[in-house]
C-alpha cells in the first residue's frame, strides 16, 4: 500500500508535489484548513504537511486540531520567524519558504522512518 502525503496549503506547492511524488509517495491536497479537517479522517494519511499561512485558521491551531485526533507526523512549510512557534505548537518538523525540495523529502523520510517503526 503506497504511503500517503496529505498536503494543506493555500499554495498549490507544485514543486514540493512534484518530489514528493518522485519519491514515491501519494499526495492527497486540500487548500484551506476546513477541507483539511474533512478530508483528514477520509484519507488516513501516513503524515501530514501544512503551510503556515493557510486562511480561515493559523497553522498552530491546525497543528493542534490533528494532534487531537491524532499523532501523525506533521511537517510545516513556513517564515524562519514562526519555526520555533510552530515546533513548539506540536509541529514534529519545519521547513523555511521556499522549501529545499531534498531536504523535504529527507525530513519525511527520517519522520515516516520513525512512526513505522513505533508501528
Amino acid at each position: 500500500m503506497p504511503i500517503r502525503i496529505f498536503l494543506i496549503d493555500k499554495d498549490e506547492m507544485s514543486a514540493a508535489v512534484k518530489a514528493l511524488e518522485l519519491a514515491g509517495y501519494d499526495i492527497i491536497k486540500a487548500v484551506n484548513v476546513t477541507q483539511g479537517l474533512k478530508k483528514l479522517c477520509e484519507v488516513r494519511p501516513d503524515l501530514v504537511i501544512l503551510g503556515n499561512a493557510l486562511p480561515q485558521s493559523d497553522g498552530g491551531e491546525l497543528v493542534w486540531r490533528i494532534r487531537q485526533a491524532s499523532y501523525l507526523p506533521i511537517v510545516v512549510i513556513g517564515s524562519k520567524e514562526k519555526e520555533t512557534e510552530s515546533l513548539e505548537q506540536g509541529a514534529d518538523a519545519y521547513v523555511t519558504k521556499p522549501p529545499n525540495m531534498s531536504e523535504l523529502v529527507a525530513r519525511v523520510r527520517a519522520l515516516l522512518r520513525r512512526k513505522m517503526k513505533q508501528e
